[in-house]
């Protein structure tokens, strides 16, 4: 492919925004563990950062999220754009699978990359954050005392 040669656009939310995009990956602890306290400062800095994605004009044409959960591995929300990222709001359960949920994110963001190759749009170096109290909470056991 030369320098100049254009590649169409296969997806209309490309064609729509073409700007470079920058993946942002969330790996969330849902566990058990993380049941009070914890779960609430989670949500609360989740509405945080959709609150500073929306107030930034670059990033609401750059950014996308994705949000994988962990207690069990979930995918909450696939990547979406930053105008359209909506915080889920989390609640406990189960264990802390959290292998899972880093071979679940990066697996989206293997997918996600292709995507942005096969409609020719530029992406930085995605971005991913793990953010988990620490407890590996066994599936039916009660946290240590």
């Amino acid at each position: 492919m030369s320098e100049f040669e254009q590649v169409p656009f296969s997806d209309a939310e490309f064609a729509d925004n073409p700007e470079p995009r920058c993946a942002c990956l969330l790996l969330l602890d849902n566990s058990g563990s993380m049941r009070g306290q914890p779960i609430d400062e989670l949500n609360e800095g989740l509405r945080a950062f959709q609150d500073e994605l929306a107030g930034d004009s670059l990033a609401a044409k750059r950014v996308e999220v994705a949000v994988v959960t962990f207690g069990p591995v979930k995918i909450e929300t696939e990547f979406t754009g930053a105008q359209a990222f909506n915080a889920p709001h989390l609640s406990v359960a189960g264990d802390t699978p959290m292998g899972g949920a880093i071979e679940q994110g990066l697996e989206l963001l293997r997918l996600r990359k292709e995507m942005y190759k096969s409609n020719g749009i530029s992406y930085y170096r995605p971005w991913v954050f793990l953010i988990t109290d620490g407890d590996q909470q066994i599936h039916g056991s009660e946290p240590p005392s």
